[in-house]
């Protein structure tokens, strides 16, 4: 980790997405280039990307790499990233180690401990997300998961939760499906 780089504000690109899978990885990019905005410049990243919150916890540190290492390679491009890792010290050493920027939450003794691990070695460790442009998945896939809940879809496994033999669980209110 190099001191100078990370320990200022300046180091985070202006650009900043949340990133969840590959394909949106790479349409950032295109859409990037397209654009005009130049993946770095005077040394410093344009574009950057940091990982869905806590996604250490349920994606993996190496998971992560193997992403951006996937995408480095197919843009031919290094990429600035960060992974969040929640409020989890064991993952955060565990990115410590592979000298991964991290957004690590929380006040525990462990949290407090990488934290100083961090800062003895140059680097920075977030306590909150960096502001960023979260990839919401595409409306066709809203569209189709309203359509199914809807009843548009599949209409013969969906029960008819208006009919009367059908109560649903207490606390759960009856309109919460429109009316069939």
């Amino acid at each position: 980790m190099k001191k100078a780089s990370l320990l200022s504000p300046s180091f985070l690109p202006p650009h900043l997405f949340t990133l969840h899978d590959y394909a949106s990885g790479v349409a950032v990019w295109e859409a990037a280039s397209a654009a005009g905005v130049p993946f770095s410049k005077n040394g410093q990243p344009m574009v950057g990307f940091l990982s869905a919150p806590g996604a250490a916890g349920f994606m993996g540190v190496r998971w992560w790499l193997a992403l951006i290492g996937e995408m480095e390679k197919h843009l031919q491009h290094p990429c600035f990233h960060i992974l969040d890792c929640g409020e989890s010290p064991g993952y955060a050493m565990a990115a410590a180690g592979l000298q991964q920027r991290i957004v690590l939450r929380g006040d525990s003794a462990g949290t407090r401990a990488v934290k100083r691990f961090y800062e003895e070695a140059g680097g920075h460790v977030f306590i909150t997300r960096p502001p960023s442009f979260d990839l919401i998945p595409s409306l066709s896939v809203t569209t189709h998961l309203a359509a199914y809940f809807t009843r548009s879809y599949c209409q013969g496994r969906v029960p008819d939760l208006n009919s009367p033999e059908a109560k649903p669980e207490e606390g759960f209110p009856n309109d919460a499906y429109p009316p069939g």
